[in-house]
């Protein structure tokens, strides 16, 4: 979490800053009250940061800081590997199909977790787990992409599948990998709904994958 005085730092940036246009919610402009401040100006990323995001979110302050809360620790307070648990997000930005969620991501924990741009694409791209291709990916990340596919599809996942969690990872590790999915299929619900403005320097979806719609 970010401390006082970077929070300050921070919002006194914003000030100077362009507000991005979002085609539905508006980012919420400075000046905050302290409620809203408290969310805007809550980070522990450096450099590319969740900006408008969080001045979305600052139109609900209580909502904003469970919000905030939940990801810190999906992110930063779990045992899971980083690299399992971007798969985990990454192909549920995929799925649905949330641009925002699906950049920040492959910005921020991509290569920091060891995953190649053949990798982000594969995984992006590919309609099921199944296909896949051969070699790029062990048998515990086939199992990642797996569950949440079929999370996806069928808001559970298979017996089977939850057999070979379990032998792949400890309890608790299962657990934080179905949070990561689902914590992030409601922001991708979020995101979408609210439009909120891509990051500049957040990756984009390759080409032929495109943001949702109805």
């Amino acid at each position: 979490m970010a401390s006082k005085s970077n929070s300050d730092d921070f919002l006194a940036m914003l000030g100077r800053r362009e507000i991005p246009k979002s085609r539905r919610l508006a980012l919420r402009e400075p000046p905050y009250d302290e409620a809203a401040a408290a969310v805007v100006g809550n980070t522990a990323f450096k450099g590319l940061s969740p900006i408008n995001l969080r001045m979305s979110l600052a139109h609900h302050p209580k909502l904003a800081s469970a919000f905030q809360a939940m990801s810190h620790i999906v992110m930063f307070q779990t045992a899971v590997a980083e690299r399992d648990r971007e798969i985990a997000i990454i192909r549920t930005g995929a799925l649905t199909r949330s641009e925002y969620e699906w950049g920040m991501h492959v910005s921020i924990f991509g290569e920091k977790c060891g995953l190649t741009p053949e990798q982000v694409e594969d995984v992006t791209v590919s309609k099921t787990w199944r296909d896949l291709k051969p070699g790029l990916w062990n048998e515990r990340e086939q199992l990642v992409v797996r569950m949440v596919d079929e999370l996806h599809h069928h808001s559970t996942i298979a017996d089977e599948t939850w057999l070979q969690l379990t032998k792949h990872f400890p309890n608790d590790q299962v657990v934080e990998l179905i949070f990561s999915s689902s914590f992030y299929h409601m922001a991708a619900f979020y995101l979408n709904s609210t439009a909120v403005p891509l990051e500049d320097g957040s990756q984009r979806f390759p080409e032929g994958v495109m943001q949702a719609s109805v």
